[in-house]
């Protein structure tokens, strides 16, 4: 891709309104552009960078043994009023009325369309356990959206469904999620990111989990103990019988897990959560199977979510510096920005094309800012689109027969000869995820 026909514009100033550093440096970078309040539309920088999210979910969804499917965004409001979520459900669920006059929502979570779609296949305990599982677009009325993409009102989210005969085999495929969950956030460069003990709200269920990426910028008060590793939304913590009056001026409460005292509080952004949802769903839409005995039962459902677009802004917010995003391997736009540093010299714009061409030919998704352009200018983007690896063609190195070669991070610069540097480049993409899959070990 050349930069001369890259849709979106990058600028300088920090954009009036924006609170945390993604939203700003998203704007700047041109990854997307406003378009209602809770709603953008996404440039190709984002765009990319969300399908390779999207790639990475469902490679993980399909290791947990899952099945792909698609549900409708818009559904009839009968659904919902089976599981009693239409009369319960505040206004941030959707309500409108066909042509016909036939109530509908538009889906803010899926389970009545999953206990729709498989309660006629699953009749018999010889069809579980199974997930199921998409990718789509959802619509949550937020009252208040915030954060660019942290808060808003249609997102892309990855919801998934399991169906169980028994509370041991749901407990047992809970905890291979919440292990998948973990794989999941170290593959996206967030390693970081907890699991926190949660209260489950309007999804029911008697027991939920949701993971949090740490930062002063976040939603959340998560509620930590530094002896036991106690951890817990500070909402399920009030919610609960062992709750204590937790706010920021009393960090001395009691643990409820270990009896110690010094709770900590922590402000996190939430970028993924998981639902033992029990037989909530499937009781109230009448799904029911037969046991080995021939008894009718109501199956047990888990559900999974991680929204894409808000994962997306949250590791702009834990991956960057005061120039712009600097992307992991695994979900930056592309892999290697190369700069053609005076575009208008001949020789200079030889070699960087010829570069270029190499490095698509090895399969590197390759950026060329091919403009004629100040190196400042050309760098500041550079900064912006966050590619982890960087290759500069200037005549001053041309003319020696070498080129730049340097991460975004700025932790490693080397002149490199022409002849050698597409393949020098591909050699630190490569090194570049085997450290991301390393985190996968510890």
């Amino acid at each position: 891709m050349k930069i001369s026909q890259l849709i979106g514009e990058r600028f300088k100033e920090r954009p009036t309104g924006c609170v945390i550093d993604s939203h700003a440096l998203m704007y700047r970078g041109g990854y997307m552009k406003y378009v209602a309040n809770g709603s953008f539309s996404q440039y190709p920088p984002l765009r990319r960078v969300c399908r390779k999210i999207e790639a990475i979910l469902r490679q993980e969804m399909d290791r947990l043994d899952g099945q792909e499917v698609l549900f409708p965004a818009a559904l009839p409001a009968s659904l919902w009023e089976e599981s009693g979520r239409y009369q319960s459900v505040g206004r941030e669920l959707f309500r409108f009325q066909d042509r016909s006059g036939i109530p509908m929502v538009l889906g803010m979570t899926h389970e009545e369309a999953a206990v729709q779609l498989v309660r006629e296949y699953a009749q018999t305990y010889a069809k579980y356990p199974f997930m199921i599982y998409q990718i789509q677009t959802k619509f949550r009325d937020e009252a208040r959206p915030r954060g660019g993409l942290i808060r808003v009102r249609e997102f892309t989210m990855k919801d998934a469904y399991s169906f169980h005969t028994s509370q041991k085999d749901l407990e047992r495929y809970y905890t291979r999620c919440l292990e998948g969950y973990h794989r999941i956030f170290a593959r996206v460069g967030l390693p970081e990111v907890i699991a926190v003990a949660s209260d489950s709200g309007m999804m029911g269920g008697s027991l939920s989990h949701e993971f949090m990426l740490l930062t002063p910028v976040g939603e959340d008060t998560i509620v930590r103990c530094p002896h036991c590793g106690f951890c817990a939304n500070k909402e399920a913590v009030e919610s609960s019988d062992m709750a204590a009056d937790i706010s920021p001026e009393s960090f001395s409460e009691t643990c409820p897990a270990c009896g110690q005292r010094g709770l900590t509080l922590s402000r996190g952004i939430e970028v993924g959560n998981i639902f033992q949802l029990g037989t909530k769903y499937t009781e109230a839409m009448g799904m029911q199977y037969l046991d080995q005995e021939g008894n009718p039962c109501y199956p047990l459902m888990g559900c999974y979510g991680i929204g894409v677009e808000r994962l997306a802004a949250s590791i702009c917010e834990a991956r960057h510096d005061e120039r712009g995003p600097i992307w992991p391997v695994s979900v930056a736009p592309w892999q290697v920005h190369l700069c053609c540093v005076r575009a208008d010299d001949a020789q200079t714009k030889e070699a960087a094309g010829r570069i270029y061409r190499q490095m698509e030919d090895m399969g590197l998704e390759v950026l060329y800012d091919d403009r004629n352009v100040r190196a400042g200018v050309m760098f500041s983007d550079a900064d912006l689109l966050g590619a982890p690896v960087r290759v500069i063609i200037s005549p001053r190195n041309c003319q020696e027969g070498k080129g730049e070669l340097t991460l975004r991070d700025k932790s490693r610069t080397e002149l490199i000869s022409l002849e050698e540097i597409a393949g020098t480049a591909g050699r630190w993409v490569r090194e570049l995820a085997e450290q991301l899959e390393s985190a996968l070990d510890r």
